[in-house]
């Protein structure tokens, strides 16, 4: 335990922050529920049942909105961002570095195959996640439209990203929309926010991060319920893509290095001195080796490591192959699907509109027919909800979908399981586009 002087310091930095809708971050964050979300994340992976995959398309796991050390805000390698999505079956990483004058985030970015990875150089800026084709140089001038042009211009793709600060923006040429961001449902927890600026919360927490990495990391996940109205009416408007965004850094976390005259200098994931006391002070979590010396690493943790961070959500690609060009071509026509596989492998989801033969994939534009049904499987029964044009159409618990289509309409589903008493969303579906005759 802290000393009597700092473990208070937490509590009430927390207890003056404003409540929140339902469970939040820091109500989860308690041994018994840590343990409690374990147990039922094992049973579900135990339960879930793989599904072959019907069609000519294979499903590849990608992760978009990722940083490296070639951001100024990162101080991940490439090593450890490939360790990382190997470990959590991911085919495809989408980098988003922040441009900057000394380098190029095309030229200079990762790209190509690595160890059996796809990677992809592109840039957060402008309010966008944008991916050309092909150098656009230091293009930092002129309006958000006019670089989402220059993007397309290049061959590129381009995602509206966070739209928790850009609710009204509606550009041209956009190939989608993010619908799900980590960084913005962390934002939402304030009573965490408040605690963590209180390094000691932090050393008094990380036992229970190290025990349950995954579930304390993704212990901030909520229905993104604006994320996805918006999109709905950007949908109305124009096909938008839905993917989901990791915005990895692995940045936060602490080091405890031990400094001169006895004490402990307490430094958050970019090396920066956030406190200095005693080392006897927090002897109980950071215990003091007899040879250690002045610069000596004491403690050292992080909240948000890239296999956590990357196993959280992803974004499920229906392609030929693994490759760039069929990575274009799966996210303009919309068949991609975002999954919470932190919480069971969503590999084999299935929602396709049928009529008669023909089986047309999420993203797809079909015209309303006699025999038209959207029907689905999951891994995993689960309830569904059907949304048509933005607003809650019918619900169906099982893990098998099939459903008549009687009127034209936007039409996508949102799978949600109970995980340890609490329901949490699942999968989300890219919408089909159903055209009246």
């Amino acid at each position: 335990m802290l000393k009597p002087q700092f473990a208070g310091m937490f509590l009430a930095a927390a207890a003056c922050a404003l409540p929140l809708r339902g469970e939040d971050a820091w109500g989860r964050l308690t041994a018994d529920k840590l343990e409690a979300v374990h147990q039922a994340v094992v049973k579900l992976q135990a339960d879930r049942k793989t599904i072959g995959r019907t069609g000519p398309f294979k499903e590849y796991r990608a992760n978009l909105h990722v940083h490296s050390s070639l951001s100024h805000d990162s101080r991940g390698t490439i090593d450890e961002i490939l360790a990382a999505a190997k470990a959590v079956g991911t085919h495809v990483v989408m980098f988003t570095e922040h441009p900057a004058a000394h380098y190029d985030f095309f030229t200079d970015g990762h790209q190509g195959m690595r160890d059996g990875i796809l990677l992809i150089p592109g840039a957060e800026t402008k309010g966008l996640l944008a991916f050309p084709r092909q150098s656009v140089g230091a293009t930092t001038e002129g309006t958000p439209q006019e670089f989402a042009d220059i993007v397309r211009g290049a061959k590129g793709i381009s995602f509206l990203s966070h739209l928790e600060e850009r609710m009204d923006w509606e550009l041209r040429g956009l190939t989608g929309v993010e619908i799900y961001n980590t960084h913005a449902d962390f934002k939402d927890e304030k009573r965490m926010l408040a605690a963590m600026r209180n390094p000691l919360w932090l050393l008094s927490t990380a036992p229970l991060f190290r025990k349950y990495p995954q579930e304390a990391f993704s212990a901030l996940q909520h229905h993104p319920a604006d994320y996805l109205r918006r999109w709905d009416e950007l949908c109305a408007t124009a096909p938008h893509t839905g993917v989901s965004a990791n915005d990895s850094h692995q940045n936060v976390g602490l080091t405890v290095r031990l400094s001169e005259g006895g004490k402990a200098r307490i430094e958050d994931g970019a090396g920066e001195k956030l406190l200095e006391v005693a080392a006897a002070e927090v002897a109980d979590v950071v215990p003091l080796a007899a040879d250690a010396k002045p610069g000596s690493v004491l403690f050292k943790f992080r909240l948000d490591p890239y296999e956590n961070s990357l196993r959280h959500v992803g974004t499920h690609l229906l392609m030929t192959e693994l490759g760039q060009p069929a990575v274009w071509e799966a996210l303009e026509r919309g068949r991609a699907f975002v999954a919470f596989d932190w919480i069971a492998d969503a590999t084999g989801f299935q929602f396709a509109a049928v009529a008669g033969k023909a089986r047309h994939e999420m993203g797809s534009r079909v015209a309303l027919a006699p025999d038209l049904r959207l029907i689905g499987q999951s891994p995993l029964p689960a309830r569904w909800k059907l949304i048509k044009n933005g607003k809650l159409h019918l619900e169906i618990a099982g893990d098998v979908f099939d459903v008549p289509v009687t009127e034209p309409g936007i039409y996508r589903v949102e799978l949600s399981l109970d995980v340890a008493g609490e329901e949490r969303t699942w999968i989300l579906s890219n919408p089909t586009y159903i055209a009246g005759q």
